[in-house]
């Protein structure tokens, strides 16, 4: 409980301060909470981070959510370009991306530690779109 607190906290000091805009996904049929989308915007461009639950995974909750945030940020005049990354074996936030138009930029090598899947930084494919 104290660490969804936290995280409750969290959410709304970035929201108010505008440093990120977290997003929960509520099931319609049930208004179940099943995962999250955030966007970070720094200048002119959003970086992306989501997350769903594991027994929701390819219902096809994640790519509506994610097309959501990309169109409501790059129909913003200020921002040009929208970037994700994913752990290089998650192939399906690679199918994500990939669905919703980004692009595959390249890798970042040892960018981002996964505690569930390893102690070290793993490498993470970067994906963008931009206009």
């Amino acid at each position: 409980m104290r660490e969804a607190d936290e995280f409750i906290k969290r959410c709304i000091l970035v929201w108010a301060n505008a440093s990120a805009f977290p997003y929960v996904l509520i099931r319609k049929e049930d208004a179940q909470l099943i995962g999250m989308v955030e966007i970070r915007i720094n200048h002119f461009k959003v970086d992306m981070g989501y997350v769903l639950a594991k027994s929701e995974w390819g219902k096809g909750y994640m790519p509506e959510g994610v097309q959501t945030l990309i169109d409501w940020a790059l129909a913003q005049n200020e921002i040009y370009r929208v970037w994700a990354v994913c752990d290089v074996e998650n192939q399906a936030s690679v199918r994500v991306m990939e669905k919703v138009g980004m692009h595959r930029e390249g890798i970042l090598r040892r960018w981002f530690m996964h505690p569930n899947i390893s102690l070290a930084p793993r490498d993470c494919y970067c994906y963008a779109i931009s206009k």
